[in-house]
C-alpha cells in the first residue's frame, strides 16, 4: 500500500512542478493517471492473496488522502464538515475506482505471469 502511496504522490509532485510540465507537457497529465498507477504499483508490489492486493490498492487511495488531509490540518487548513462530503464523492470514489482499474489490470498481469516464471525455475 505504501508504495501505491508513493506512487500517487511522486506522478502528482512531477505533474504539478512547472518546471517539469514545461519540459515535458505531458507530464501535466500524470494527477490525471496517478490513482490509476497508484492501484497498479500496490496490487504489483504486495505479495498478498490477489483480493486483498486489490484491497490495498483502494485503501493506498484513501490513505494518501488521509496523509493530504493530515498535512494540511498541520499547516492550519481547517475546512469547513460539509468539505469531508465533496472530498469523497469528488475525489474519493473516482480515484478509488482508477486504483481499482489499476490494480484489476497488475492482477491480469500477475496471473498471466505465473506461467512464464514456472517455466524459468524448471
Amino acid at each position: 500500500m505504501a508504495v501505491g502511496v508513493a506512487v500517487f504522490e511522486g506522478l502528482d509532485l512531477l505533474g504539478s512542478s512547472p518546471p517539469v510540465v514545461a519540459a515535458l507537457p505531458a507530464a501535466a497529465s500524470l494527477p490525471a493517471v496517478s490513482p490509476f498507477a497508484c492501484g497498479l504499483a500496490a496490487v504489483w508490489a504486495s505479495r498478498l492473496p490477489l483480493p486483498a492486493a486489490l484491497a490495498a490498492a483502494a485503501a493506498a487511495v484513501w490513505a494518501r488522502i488521509g496523509v493530504d488531509r493530515l498535512i494540511g490540518l498541520w499547516h492550519g487548513v481547517n475546512p469547513p464538515p460539509e468539505y469531508g462530503v465533496v472530498l469523497v464523492l469528488a475525489f474519493g470514489l473516482p480515484w478509488m475506482l482508477s486504483a481499482l482499474g489499476g490494480g484489476a489490470v497488475a492482477v491480469l498481469a500477475r496471473v498471466a505471469a505465473r506461467p512464464l516464471i514456472g517455466r524459468k525455475r524448471q
